[in-house]
């Protein structure tokens, strides 16, 4: 069972709020929208990774599981090879509430989190604990990946003139 993280047993003290941001990795082979998780600290072996990911039957494949951590990007390089994924972009978080971020990371931490496609997912973890920490995020459709989200928001674009083109003279959108 390829590696998704730890379960946190305890709330940790160390977390360091003053460099934060959202990352974002691309997703499963059925998945296009990419993948995000939240990360805070300055150097790369004190910093914590924050995601919703469950592991296996027990956790019915992530739809109902406790979100999970990594410490250290030893830890997150693993979690990338052993899941097939790679790093896409990191986006600057800027918590401004460390103790407003704090409380909600434990709150998610503490419960299993039920998994909702495009409304609960991913995205609005990361999100929910950065804005709760005062910062901001911008998810288009609430998939991490900018690029698959612009090309789907074109293609509906795209269809939306071709049904105006067809109309006769003058009831176009």
């Amino acid at each position: 069972m390829a590696y998704e993280g730890e379960i946190l047993l305890e709330c940790p003290a160390d977390i360091d709020f003053s460099d934060t941001s959202a990352v974002v990795v691309s997703g499963a082979k059925w998945n296009p929208c990419g993948h995000m998780l939240f990360c805070c600290g300055k150097d790369s072996e004190s910093c914590w990774y924050f995601h919703v990911a469950g592991q296996g039957v027990r956790e019915i494949a992530g739809v109902l599981a406790y979100p999970k951590f990594m410490r250290g990007s030893s830890r997150f390089a693993l979690y990338l090879a052993e899941n097939g994924k790679r790093e896409i972009r990191r986006l600057d978080a800027r918590i401004s509430n460390p103790s407003g971020a704090y409380a909600r990371l434990m709150k998610f931490m503490s419960d299993k989190w039920v998994w909702g496609v495009l409304l609960h997912n991913c995205a609005s973890f990361a999100r929910d604990i950065i804005v709760a920490g005062g910062g901001s995020v911008d998810v288009l459709l609430n998939c991490p990946d900018r690029e698959f989200a612009q090309k789907v928001e074109d293609a509906v674009d795209a269809g939306l003139k071709g049904i105006a083109d067809s109309l006769p003279y003058g009831l176009g959108l």
